[in-house]
């Protein structure tokens, strides 16, 4: 008798546990996201502070292309040591995985900002982002991190 009464409340907390376990999962890829963001405005920061200017993009890459992220890949593994593991949010990975019919390549989960190639622009503007989310998947809007690191959702207007 006893057993079974342990068998039952294993039983019940397993089942109060289980819905929760996808809701966890799904805060600890929200967390890694955040991380990253901030891993990317640390190594951006770094190289500006170093008296680089911000990276531009060559003439004939359209922005948003597959070529684009690739070249933003190349270019921040040579001059940052950043990697495709740093450019890429695990939810939208995920999300990505998941859906076969992909028309575009998405290399690259962040989107930067555009700035121009004078070395002090990015901070001149505090409120512009970085770096943007490609999609919102956290349910809060598309998480951007500023000039001053901080990382947080533009929401939908």
């Amino acid at each position: 008798m006893e057993l079974l009464v342990v068998i039952a409340i294993i039983a019940i907390l397993i089942g109060l546990l289980l819905p929760n376990i996808s809701n966890l999962t799904s805060k600890a890829q929200e967390v890694v996201c955040n991380a990253r963001l901030r891993n990317l405005w640390t190594a951006f920061s770094t190289y500006l502070n170093d008296g680089n200017a911000w990276p531009q993009l060559p003439d004939g890459i359209t922005i948003g292309s597959t070529e684009e992220q690739q070249w933003w890949l190349t270019t921040t593994s040579n001059s940052m040591s950043l990697t495709t593991k740093d450019w890429n949010c695990p939810t939208i990975a995920r999300m990505a995985g998941s859906v076969t019919n992909s028309r575009q390549t998405c290399l690259i989960s962040y989107l930067p900002t555009l700035f121009d190639a004078r070395p002090m622009t990015p901070s001149r503007w505090p409120r512009m982002p970085w770096f943007t989310e490609v999609i919102g998947p956290h349910g809060r809007g598309n998480l951007s991190v500023r000039a001053d690191g901080s990382v947080s959702p533009i929401q939908d207007q």
